[in-house]
């Protein structure tokens, strides 16, 4: 069994503009299809977000010197070819890692999950919304969650500490303790801003505080951690690797570390940090946030391990599903259960991706050529 084609697609960028705090500006979100296929008529896909056509350009050659003729099943030795042993990961190795697993996963006909190793068949969910610009939205999403199903909802707020705190306490006062409530400001504030705020999330019985000042500024957590009885999350705009994450543990940085897989080595890197945290007695609460196949590449290790409480979904629901047959849901009771279908278990609508192609990037020939 062999590898045979590394292709992508470029598609079309979300009709919905993106914003998550005050200090970033408001964008529509491109994506790129990768597709890895066997001698067998296997193909694993993904479709990533975190890269332009240009880094996947430059990078297919070598994408391709390292896999084609190339076992599929090899994906720990071309997680350390394509990340320089960890140390440098990014959104295309990444995302050739979770199209590894999804094919490994085809090939074997089994769900990704169950080949890590099960630990369970549900997981909780939250809804994650994007920044708004009045109060009153927040609360009016956040009722609107809790009737799909949601018994969680984390805040993309302003950024701005008074203002996060205003829509904070009105969307408490909004769900009452119907829902676990988190607040995620994205690195925005300095430490003072960050005592500010979270002595009102404790007061409001929030479920986490998420990423409140820069993730390089390691003591200043270490501060909060110490301070707040409210779990402190960060970590997740450290774009180094497993190799990063240490410092942030031995010195009882955070409660638990988030993780952008589809950046920081997929399905693999995902696992390992995963063990690396539990052996510290931590949470690796790794996002979700993306195109549908990347909330299922980190569902997969979430379903895989003990130690994540919740599953991230990107709210309006639906907002990230482009080209796709099938996506992640939640249910009645507030969870999203495992795939049964084989690899990543989320099944590609091939017509809406050909009406939503731009441009194919071929590996030897860089011309834009649409269809297959």
């Amino acid at each position: 069994m062999k590898i045979t084609e590394v292709s992508a697609q470029v598609l079309k960028p979300t009709e919905f503009e993106f914003q998550w705090k005050d200090q970033l500006p408001p964008r529509r979100v491109g994506m790129i299809l990768l597709r890895i296929r066997d001698d067998e008529g296997h193909e694993g896909q993904c479709v990533t977000w975190l890269a332009g056509p240009g880094q996947f350009e430059d990078a297919l050659p070598r994408v391709r010197d390292t896999l084609v003729g190339r076992d599929p099943h090899d994906i720990e030795k071309f997680s350390y070819e394509l990340t320089d042993n960890l140390t440098a990961p990014n959104a295309v190795s990444s995302g050739v890692d979770i199209a590894l697993w999804d094919l490994v996963g085809k090939i074997h006909e089994q769900p990704i999950y169950k080949l890590l190793g099960a630990a369970r068949d549900r997981v909780r969910a939250y809804a994650s919304t994007v920044r708004y610009d009045t109060v009153q939205e927040y609360v009016d999403l956040a009722l609107r969650c809790r009737d799909e199903g949601f018994t969680a909802y984390k805040l993309h707020a302003f950024g701005v500490p008074d203002k996060d705190i205003e829509v904070c306490r009105a969307v408490r006062e909004g769900v009452g303790d119907t829902m676990d409530l988190m607040l995620d400001p994205v690195n925005a504030y300095d430490r003072q801003g960050a005592f500010k705020v979270g002595k009102v999330l404790e007061e409001l019985d929030f479920y986490w505080y998420e990423a409140p000042i820069e993730d390089a500024d390691i003591q200043g957590l270490t501060d909060l951690t110490r301070h707040f009885s409210i779990p402190i999350t960060a970590v997740e705009s450290v774009g180094g690797g497993l190799k990063f994450v240490p410092p942030y543990l031995v010195n009882h940085a955070v409660d638990s570390v988030r993780s952008v897989g589809d950046w920081t080595g997929g399905i693999t890197a995902m696992k390992k940090t995963a063990a690396l945290c539990e052996a510290f007695g931590v949470k690796f609460e790794p996002h979700s946030y993306g195109s549908t196949l990347i909330q299922a590449a980190h569902f997969h290790v979430m379903l895989a391990i003990h130690n994540c409480d919740l599953v991230e979904l990107p709210v309006p629901t639906g907002v990230l599903d482009q080209g796709m047959k099938d996506t992640l849901r939640v249910n009645a009771e507030g969870y999203v259960d495992a795939p049964t279908k084989p690899g990543l278990g989320y099944e590609i609508d091939e017509d809406e991706i050909d009406n939503l192609t731009v441009r194919h990037l071929t590996i030897g020939d860089a011309s834009s050529v649409i269809g297959h």
